[in-house]
């Protein structure tokens, strides 16, 4: 991890500006296309729900603002994001879960099956397991293809965590299309990095498994 010292940051004038605000978050929802990755996962018998969440972190890690978090009068940069996800209960209340790293595609999908397992027998949890600054925040909402999102949030003075969530896909104009949800900070993320958290997301859903053949 390194920092950035916003006293001498090109963004100061902009960090400033938005840590002023209440609500400092702002929200983009956007569709992609994930016919390729279905169709891997349909033909490999694979979860598409961990392998989509597997690739929300991993195109984070490939946008360095999305590594960034408010510490006091600094920036940290983290090397390496993880990923928590809340998960749905046997009674239809939810737990918060840890993935742990997006980084590795093996090891992210046997941890997340031990996780989905140990909710599926009862093991929950109504609390984050350890609110690490390096962590982004997932979920899903496979019941609807929402076109607008919005979190509930504590409004904490240095709170900066990325929020994504994903909802139903559906067959739109010959592709796959699913909604996704990206809400960030705006004292450190601009509209420009969601624009390419967005692209490389489809490039990653398009390519990501099989590159790895």
């Amino acid at each position: 991890m390194k920092k950035i010292d916003i006293d001498t940051w090109y963004r100061k004038e902009h960090f400033d500006f938005y840590t002023t605000f209440k609500q400092p978050f702002f929200n983009v929802c956007a569709t992609v296309d994930v016919t390729k990755t279905l169709d891997y996962c349909k033909e490999n018998q694979l979860s598409f729900f961990i392998c989509s969440l597997f690739l929300l972190g991993y195109t984070a890690n490939q946008i360095e603002p999305f590594r960034f978090r408010i510490n006091n009068n600094e920036i940290d940069v983290h090397d390496e994001l993880e990923v928590s996800c809340t998960v749905l209960n046997n009674d239809e209340s939810f737990s918060f879960c840890d993935f742990g790293a997006s980084s590795d595609f093996n090891l992210f999908y046997q941890n997340a099956a031990q996780q989905l397992a140990k909710v599926k027998q009862g093991c929950n949890t109504s609390k984050p397991a350890n609110n690490k600054a390096n962590e982004i925040y997932c979920s899903v909402l496979p019941w609807l293809h929402f076109t607008s999102f919005s979190h509930a949030q504590k409004q904490s003075e240095h709170d900066s965590t990325p929020r994504i969530v994903m909802g139903k896909y559906k067959n739109i104009h010959n592709e796959i299309a699913m909604p996704v949800s990206v809400e960030v900070h705006h004292a450190i993320v601009d509209g420009l990095h969601v624009g390419q958290y967005f692209e490389k997301l489809q490039h990653n859903f398009n390519h990501f498994f099989y590159q790895k053949k």
